[in-house]
């Protein structure tokens, strides 16, 4: 997640615990990215990823994966992700 937090400013933040994220957008201004955070969000579910989101201003999206994930379903989902955001900017 931190690699793709380097190719895209808009994810202003990284926070959680093994694969437990959560995932915060901002606008350029640093404002909370709503906006983004729905689109990323979407795209997502439109996809087949289930993401949860949350945050005052739902800027942020959670990653609570089951107990059960594999590396190979982590990778996939991470694809899909990145090109959520890469879409969303």
């Amino acid at each position: 997640m931190k690699k793709i937090q380097q190719k895209y400013p808009v994810m202003g933040d990284v926070r959680g615990l093994g694969l437990m994220v959560g995932v915060e957008f901002t606008t350029p201004d640093g404002n909370p990215g709503s906006d983004i955070s729905n689109e990323v969000k979407k795209f997502c579910l439109d996809n087949d990823l289930l993401l949860l989101q949350c945050g005052t201003y739902h800027q942020v999206i959670r990653w609570i994966p089951p107990l059960v994930v594999n590396k190979e379903q982590i990778e996939t989902a991470l694809d899909i992700f990145e090109k959520a955001v890469a879409s969303a900017v």
